[in-house]
């Protein structure tokens, strides 16, 4: 396994609070459990608690064959999931990172970004943060059949996104992101929002694999994200979870293969 750090923002994101000792960033998940009725698409609502700001959304466990078709944050405080089941009704457990400050107020922009995807064929597109925001979660809304997710990774700018459409049709997918900022009280001193995106390469055998990685010691996870290179590779599930990420990860070759899995952290001061 290999473990690189991408970026280390430290003072240009945010304002935050006049203490920083007294301000830390609670973390809490929201995870629901759904039913999927069988050979049927399945959508649904999570929501964080009042005061808190859904930073992120993801598959926590993956219901058999069933495949997340639509992670799309609704507003402030929820994400919208949207699953096509092919096969016999299955349950499927989710999880949103729900975020909030003892001080400075946590606020997201959402990004959203339309792309067509050729026949046959790939598209790649951008979403840039506003500046003094970072990246924390995205999300995605495929449209056709054949269409899936092969790149959501961050950077200090925003959010890249790769598409695969195997369908002999042009299709089309729906990009988001959400872009955190911290706003502190009139007169309080600012200080920053720091993040780190890291990724590790993770060496993945034949078969079904679950994956953790987690933030430093004093640091809460914002989102997760993945780069597969191979066809073989499926990332099946992926959520940020308090101070670190979760993945299941799905090879289908003979031979082991490699995937680039992704993990957004951030701290007060």
């Amino acid at each position: 396994m290999g473990r690189w750090l991408i970026a280390l923002l430290a003072a240009s994101v945010g304002l935050v609070a006049a203490a920083a000792s007294a301000h830390v960033v609670v973390a809490r998940t929201a995870y629901e459990a759904h039913r999927l009725q069988g050979h049927a698409t399945t959508a649904f609502t999570v929501s964080c608690r009042p005061g808190f700001v859904a930073v992120s959304g993801g598959v926590a466990g993956p219901p058999g064959d069933a495949r997340l078709l639509g992670l799309q944050p609704r507003d402030s405080r929820s994400f919208g999931f949207r699953f096509a089941n092919p096969g016999a009704a299955a349950r499927v457990r989710v999880a949103v990172a729900c975020r909030r400050s003892s001080g400075p107020e946590l606020r997201l922009t959402r990004l959203e970004r339309r792309l067509a995807v050729p026949a046959g064929g790939f598209a790649s597109a951008a979403l840039r943060c506003p500046r003094q925001t970072t990246p924390a979660g995205s999300g995605v809304d495929l449209r056709g059949a054949g269409v899936t997710l092969r790149r959501a990774t961050a950077s200090l700018r925003g959010f890249s996104f790769t598409v695969r459409n195997a369908a002999a049709k042009p299709a089309a997918a729906v990009l988001y992101g959400n872009c955190l900022t911290a706003v502190r009280s009139a007169g309080a001193a600012a200080e920053a929002l720091r993040v780190e995106i890291t990724s590790f390469t993770d060496l993945v055998s034949p078969g079904s694999r679950a994956v953790r990685h987690g933030c430093r010691k004093g640091w809460l996870s914002l989102g997760t994200g993945y780069a597969l290179r191979r066809p073989e590779l499926d990332v099946r599930a992926a959520a940020a979870v308090g101070a670190g990420g979760r993945w299941r990860v799905s090879n289908g070759s003979a031979d082991a293969a490699t995937a680039v899995l992704q993990l957004v952290c951030a701290r007060l001061g």
